[in-house]
């Protein structure tokens, strides 16, 4: 699913070389679930973002799903995003003027589906993370677990190779944190890719395989369950 070798990423910052990621290299195969953890100011925004094909490396290969990145423009690199790639962010991303059907419905539009199509996968993403009852509801009618599950169901509906989420839980009280990592949980038994940027450690270990990152360097690999 994921191919990384030696990607380096440096940014000019105040006249000095801040080098974001160092020799990075990753593979992660279809159906794992990987958590990528790190501080604030590891690295791991900079590797998330090169991961949703969202920014490009200066040096070294990326594949995702077997496409070599390294030569793809910005529209090509839109598309790839568009047709593999279901993202979740911390801060939900929802449309205050669109219903939770709307919202999740966006990407669809994007890929060029029908409308009868679209409403159809759309209802099927809402209904398979419990929001089937609120799909007219719009985000500020809608707790923010419920917000969140909007925009799982907005991932899940362009039916992705890869889940891309980024601190999901990050607005969200204990409680409802942990709904939402069940229902993680459950994406990945049922066969879905999930990459989870966090800096929480009870949040990557919940994670079957963890990816720590310093200073732009991934410095350690573990599974569930290791020391």
């Amino acid at each position: 699913m994921i191919k990384m070798c030696d990607i380096n990423k440096c940014y000019r910052l105040s006249g000095e070389d801040i080098h974001a990621l160092n020799q990075v290299s990753i593979d992660i195969e279809d159906g794992e679930y990987v958590a990528i953890i790190g501080p604030s100011g590891s690295g791991k925004s900079t590797l998330m973002n090169i991961i949703g094909c969202l920014d490009v490396p200066d040096s070294g290969s990326y594949q995702l799903a077997g496409t070599d990145t390294r030569k793809f423009s910005g529209r090509q690199l839109a598309n790839l995003r568009n047709t593999h790639i279901g993202f979740i962010f911390q801060g939900f991303n929802l449309l205050g003027r669109l219903n939770a059907l709307e919202n999740v419905e966006l990407p669809l539009i994007y890929q060029g589906l029908s409308r009868k199509r679209r409403r159809l996968q759309a209802m099927e993403a809402l209904a398979s993370v419990g929001l089937a009852d609120r799909v007219k509801h719009r985000p500020q009618q809608l707790s923010g677990g419920q917000q969140q599950r909007v925009a799982i169901a907005r991932a899940l509906a362009t039916k992705p190779q890869l889940i891309l989420a980024d601190e999901p839980t990050g607005n969200l009280d204990s409680v409802t944190g942990e709904e939402i990592m069940d229902l993680f949980d459950r994406l990945n038994r049922e066969g879905n890719t999930i990459v989870l940027i966090t800096h929480d450690q009870d949040i990557a270990a919940r994670a079957n395989r963890r990816l720590s990152i310093v200073d732009g360097k991934i410095t350690e690999e573990t599974g569930k369950g290791s020391a």
